[in-house]
């Protein structure tokens, strides 16, 4: 799964790498959590969204409903009723971040380590996603996650489907048997991880020492 995640990239950074029309000026977040609006991709532009889908049937601005639907399982994300309307639409979108945390338990299972997950280069991330209009002017997205692999299947069994952003293009002109195959072969080997400081717990806290390696 994914329930926090970092982007501290250059706003024209971001252009360059996805190739938008438009560049935001967006501060950089290092703790960023549900029900927060944060940048999104669709097609060529680059917007802000409010973390945590919102399905049109909802019969109002539920943030209760919306924080369940922070993530999405990608082998069934077209069978569930709540991202379905997304899906069919083909409303996709992809999330940047420079990187995101992910918690481990401990031996005896009392404590949870946080992590912070990121590529091995350092570069950003492009994590896949659906979005979705809830009345005149809400817009909600969610983080497609699949089984883990390669380092970080230690952490966690999921992770967020991560696509190259070379990929952009090809992953919003996709038809529904491309996009699925997309996210089945997209993979987590290229990763690497380190332990972080408990304070990214709160959300609170949100400074660049968060991302910072610290004893495990």
């Amino acid at each position: 799964m994914c329930g926090r995640y970092a982007i501290f990239a250059e706003p024209s950074k971001l252009k360059d790498m996805f190739g938008t029309e438009n560049i935001l000026n967006i501060a950089p977040r290092y703790n960023a959590a549900p029900m927060q609006d944060m940048p999104i991709i669709i097609k060529t532009r680059m917007g802000m969204a409010r973390w945590g889908l919102l399905p049109p049937w909802a019969k109002n601005d539920d943030a209760s409903l919306a924080v369940k639907m922070m993530n999405a399982r990608s082998e069934t994300v077209h069978e569930k009723p709540s991202f379905r309307d997304s899906w069919e639409k083909r409303r996709r979108c992809l999330i940047p971040v420079s990187g995101f945390y992910e918690w481990k338990k401990s031996a005896n299972a009392k404590t949870k380590t946080p992590y912070f997950i990121h590529g091995r280069d350092n570069d950003v991330l492009a994590l896949v996603g659906l979005w979705s209009k809830w009345g005149n002017d809400v817009v909600t997205y969610t983080i497609l996650t699949k089984q883990a692999d390669g380092p970080i299947a230690d952490l966690h069994h999921r992770m967020p489907v991560i696509v190259p952003a070379s990929q952009s293009e090809k992953w919003f002109g996709a038809d529904t048997a491309q996009a699925h195959q997309m996210m089945a072969d997209a993979s987590g080997t290229s990763l690497a991880f380190h332990a972080v400081s408990n304070q990214v717990g709160a959300v609170k806290n949100d400074y660049k020492e968060l991302v910072d390696a610290v004893a495990a």
